[in-house]
């Protein structure tokens, strides 16, 4: 499309010389259209259509009498005869909401008489309206640096008509006319509303599930059994609620770094405090060392809500709990000659453990009819040689003896270890003297299990639920609050309001901020090299990933090396369920809901786990995120406020996908540690007098089949992070021709002040006068990162972000 110009005259003498509007007082319906020459437009500003009106943002401000006025703006009335001039060089605020007061009435004004005003004639309108319906075709882009020299006004000269340009110039015009509804359900607000949400509910689910503890026990201390029954069914359903509870904490400990990381976003404010102090911030990840600059009030609700999840975690873990009832099991030692009916004597001296003559006639008869499990001694040994045994119930110890006199020669205690009777070569030795020969165990009858919740913890679980609850959602209540969450939100606000201490600094990188060159404005030449992800965090951040990963993987691997080897006929012993050989005994005695607080003890470093990794990867993605404008034109991905070509998004920094599979994986995690490692309540009772015999163990279990899990989960976890540091960022930039390495990526992770320093592609605009061309507000375009001037002789060149066209960094020449 030809470009149509504008007679211009921007002379003072020339425009003395004609006469004008401005020299006297005239009336309304005086105004000749022959007087408003196109002069009175101001230059190189192109119209766009606005669904608004016109923009003072895309147009002069005139000011016709029948013109609302700024309140800066000298006093009139309709038939007043004085007009005013808005020039560029008057500043204004960009953040404070104004109306456009340069529109003009349209029931008073014709149209055609606006349209020539602005300098349209009926071919170019019909050019606009066929382009905005059918895309443009044939522009031609030219990309210009904006300088101080007057230029005609260019009509036709956008990218994309479906920018309404002339309404996103005006950004503090659009955001005084965004919904409020909409700017508290989008971006960085939306996202905390959806992750309050969440929380909320897990609250309500445990605020329900107390109201039902309390009317059932009618005490808030104290156990309720959920299920007594079948082993099997009480297994699946403390698996089932595992799985419910390992979600929700999940769910709590992601809204809980979601929220983390929005309240230690700096402000531009504050991230302009500490660039004036030579510090620099974190951008687009959950950090700690804002904490220094941020408000001391944002950092206080940001620890709660943090604190809160993670102890939740372990809280929500500890609340459930198993009991199974085990008969306990009898010792018997006697000859061979009893499994033939020998004769017996059950006299006290031979009988300790107080069967009657009816218990050891149907041991005899069972002995004879094959109803016991032959057991060779080292397999006996092992088997009964724990506190409790679940499987058998009996065990007859067939010694060498040739007594004549009775064919029973011992009984023990119900739960006699037969390590009690062992001898310095492992040999079982039974009280007279001989050696067992081997070993028949009568198999118990089905176990009872319960499944079991402590109303205390459960209280307290609630009470901390509600904390991340308040935590999360009092933030939403401060509305001034504007951070810099997003790596978006940053390069808007510095290309709005350029970093002055960081000009000329556009291939600073965070070494050179530690190394003290920060502020050194020399040209630098661009060093090409393949950057991969693992180079991005920085290598205190890879020791802190490594040690919190170490912390819980190391010990789960000792576990499953020392564990297996114990368990002779099934290594692979089921979630959550105790065996004799995996459950030990505290040194001290303690009260089952204290044995599930300590075996939830572990979640503390699973969740540090996630915060950790959501971390890493998070600096991963910030990196690739920013390298991408090296490639090409992308709109800003912003927390708030989104205008003209920018969009948002409920998620931060890293990818939907990637944060719901972390979220997934450790919810896998967690239920399988807390299936690993498990308080082993066991109920024992006499098989004779199950009740008043009854003596309750509460030791700490495990399992071999959840460590062997989670130990898999652990290391596909670290694999993922290390596989991940493996990938390369895409070339942008020239290295004798061939495309290699890229000037955006962040070595080292995060830095306020290196983001800062690539967001000067502009000279300083002196009073009066504006940026040219498509760059004048590029921060609403989808812009690109690269050379915007090329540099010539001893002069260097320039790089930064452009809506137009660009080059890539070379690496043979100088850049400021």
């Amino acid at each position: 499309m030809g470009r149509i110009r504008s007679d211009t005259h921007t002379s003072t003498r020339d425009s003395n010389r004609r006469p004008s509007i401005w020299a006297g007082s005239l009336r309304r319906d005086h105004i000749r259209l022959e007087d408003l020459q196109s002069n009175m437009i101001q230059e190189d500003q192109p119209y766009t259509p606005s669904k608004s009106g016109p923009s003072n943002a895309s147009r002069p401000s005139f000011a016709w009498p029948f013109h609302g006025r700024h309140g800066s703006e000298v006093p009139s009335t309709a038939r007043s005869s004085h007009f005013t001039l808005r020039t560029w060089g008057q500043p204004r605020s960009f953040f404070r909401p104004h109306d456009d007061t340069a529109s003009i009435d349209r029931s008073i004004v014709p149209d055609y008489v606006v349209n020539f005003l602005r300098g349209e004639t009926p071919e170019t309108l019909a050019q606009k309206k066929k382009q905005k319906k059918w895309g443009p075709h044939g522009i031609e882009v030219t990309p210009r640096r904006g300088t101080f020299a007057s230029h005609p006004i260019e009509f036709g000269h956008y990218c994309s008509p479906s920018l309404d340009v002339g309404r996103d110039l005006d950004t503090s015009g659009n955001w005084s006319q965004q919904s409020n509804i909409r700017r508290h359900i989008t971006g960085w607000r939306g996202g905390i509303i959806f992750n309050t949400l969440i929380s909320f509910l897990i609250l309500l689910v445990g605020i329900i599930c107390l109201i039902l503890v309390i009317t059932k026990s009618k005490l808030i201390s104290g156990e309720s059994s959920i299920f007594s029954g079948d082993c099997t069914t009480a297994e699946h359903i403390n698996v089932g609620i595992r799985i419910a509870i390992n979600i929700f904490c999940v769910a709590i400990l992601s809204g809980a770094n979601y929220v983390f990381q929005v309240l230690s976003s700096p402000t531009r404010r504050e991230l302009t405090a500490a660039h004036g102090n030579r510090n620099w911030l974190d951008i687009g990840i959950p950090s700690l060392r804002n904490f220094t600059y941020i408000s001391g009030f944002r950092a206080s609700i940001a620890i709660i809500a943090l604190l809160s999840a993670v102890v939740t975690q372990v809280i929500y873990n500890a609340v459930i709990f198993t009991t199974q009832n085990v008969v306990n099991y009898d010792v018997l030692f006697v000859t061979q000659s009893f499994l033939d009916h020998a004769p017996f004597s059950n006299d006290t001296r031979f009988n300790e453990g107080g069967l009657s003559n009816i218990d050891i006639t149907r041991l005899q008869d069972a002995s004879s009819q094959n109803g016991l499990t032959d057991l060779d001694p080292t397999t006996c040994l092992h088997e009964f040689s724990d506190m409790f045994q679940p499987s058998f119930d009996t065990v007859l110890l067939i010694t060498d003896s040739t007594s004549t006199t009775s064919s029973l020669i011992h009984t023990s205690k119900s739960g006699t270890p037969l390590t009690t009777f062992t001898s310095n070569n492992n040999d079982i030795v039974a009280p007279d003297g001989s050696l067992v020969l081997h070993c028949l165990a009568r198999p118990s009858a089905p176990q009872s299990c319960s499944v079991n919740l402590s109303g205390s913890i459960l209280g307290v679980a609630v009470l901390l639920n509600l904390a991340s609850v308040i935590s999360m959602a009092i933030i939403l209540a401060r509305s001034t609050f504007d951070p810099l969450v997003t790596l978006g939100d940053s390069i808007r606000s510095f290309l709005r309001n350029p970093d002055p201490t960081t000009a000329d600094m556009c291939l600073l990188t965070k070494t050179d901020v530690k190394q003290g060159r920060w502020g050194s404005s020399e040209a630098r030449f661009f060093v090409p090299a393949n950057h991969f992800w693992a180079q991005t965090p920085s290598l205190p951040r890879w020791m802190l990933t490594a040690f919190a990963w170490l912390v819980i993987g190391a010990p789960t691997a000792v576990a499953v090396a020392f564990l297996v080897p114990k368990v002779i006929e099934n290594p692979f012993t089921p979630f959550g369920v105790a065996v004799p050989h995996l459950t030990y005994l505290l040194p001290s005695h303690v009260q089952a809901a204290q044995m599930a607080l300590f075996a939830a003890l572990p979640q503390l470093f699973l969740a540090m786990l996630y915060f950790v990794t959501n971390s890493h990867l998070t600096t991963y993605f910030l990196s690739h995120e920013l390298s991408l404008f090296a490639l090409g034109p992308r709109p800003l991905r912003v927390s708030s406020n989104a205008a003209g070509g920018q969009n948002t998004s409920l998620y931060l920094t890293l990818p939907r996908p990637v944060s719901w599979a972390l979220v997934g994986w450790f919810a896998a995690m967690g239920f399988a540690l807390s299936q690993a490692m498990f308080p082993g309540v066991i109920i024992l009772s006499s098989r004779r007098s199950p009740n008043p015999f009854s003596n309750k163990i509460v030791a700490i279990s495990f399992s071999t089949q959840a460590l062997i899990a989670l130990l898999s989960l652990l290391l596909i976890l670290i694999l993922a992070i290390v596989g991940l540091g493996l990938k390369r960022a895409p070339a942008a930039s020239l290295a004798s021709g061939e495309a290699k390495g890229n000037p955006m990526v962040l070595g080292g992770g995060s830095c306020s002040v290196v983001i800062s320093a690539k967001c000067h592609n502009h000279d300083v605009v002196a009073p009066g006068q504006t940026m040219q061309g498509d760059d004048r507000h590029l921060w609403l375009r989808p812009i690109a990162w690269g050379v915007v001037e090329e540099g010539s002789g001893m002069r260097p060149g320039r790089c930064g972000f452009s809506a137009s066209g660009m080059g890539c960094v070379d690496a043979g020449r100088n850049y400021v």
